[in-house]
């Protein structure tokens, strides 16, 4: 008897094994995170020529805000009025931003993590924002029912991204946009690429933005770095600190020695197919 191959890509089962290792410590540290400090979850942006104003009790936040502001910006069209969904919401600090500075018509923060959830759902109380539990590869929506997708750093680990992908194509309206930001190996950008291309959605913008990573995880690390003392129990810092990019772990070094680049693209759906 033959047994059913789950993957062949190491790639993967190493991305597979990080996103439960950031579900299980994201899970510990909404348990005593009672202030809610840590909301946003991705490596951030710097750019010496933003000037970005944020209400005082978003500063602490800056540069993970300006991830989320330069992605949104991207797109040629205003968030004004439309239906949004973040995939990968996390503890809710981006659908936040985005709910109180783009004004969507209604913004949905979908995670696979129920305790990321419950605590986005009793701490956030924003007009048009929502939160629910779901898998990536089979979004709890109707066909054609949303304008805008935004994934922010979570695609990477994602078993079956062509399924996302598709997925992602379903949910679209016509003309509607998919946002997404991660980092994949230098030697895996065509391959992601070429996935893109086959889920039917049509690129209008391609940007590498590494070296605002690497700014802006230089200028947070410290930050960063004191939340995961307070938060997660010491026996985890070291993984977690990886996790987080802070100065110094495998995972900042990547991006500083070329071995992953980080990407911001726009996508859109085919009016007519």
């Amino acid at each position: 008897m033959k047994l059913k191959k789950i993957t062949n890509s190491p790639r993967v089962l190493l991305g597979m094994f990080f996103t439960r290792l950031g579900h299980f410590v994201y899970s510990y540290a909404s348990r005593l995170d009672k202030d809610a400090e840590a909301i946003f979850l991705n490596y951030g942006y710097a750019d010496a020529n933003l000037k970005l104003e944020l209400r005082k009790e978003d500063a602490k936040n800056r540069y993970c805000i300006q991830l989320y502001n330069h992605i949104v910006a991207s797109l040629p069209v205003e968030l004004k009025g439309l239906d949004v969904l973040e995939v990968g919401s996390g503890r809710g600090g981006g659908a936040s931003y985005v709910a109180r500075y783009f004004n969507p018509g209604s913004i949905t923060g979908l995670d696979l993590c129920r305790k990321a959830v419950t605590f986005c759902t009793e701490h956030y109380a924003i007009k048009g924002m929502s939160f629910v539990c779901g898998n990536a590869l089979n979004l709890p929506f109707q066909n054609n029912s949303l304008d805008v997708v935004i994934g922010v750093e979570s695609s990477h680990g994602y078993p079956k991204i062509k399924r996302f992908f598709s997925e992602v194509d379903r949910v679209l309206k016509p003309g509607g946009y998919f946002l997404l930001s991660d980092f994949r190996n230098k030697n895996s950008l065509d391959l992601l690429r070429e996935q893109l291309r086959g889920s039917g959605l049509k690129t209008v913008k391609e940007e590498i933005i590494t070296p605002n990573i690497i700014k802006a995880l230089d200028l947070d690390s410290e930050r960063r770095e004191n939340l995961i003392k307070k938060l997660v129990p010491k026996v985890l810092h070291k993984p977690s600190m990886a996790l987080a990019g802070v100065k110094g772990t495998a995972v900042y070094k990547s991006f500083v020695t070329g071995k992953k680049e980080y990407l911001v693209f726009v996508l859109q759906k085919p009016l007519l197919r």
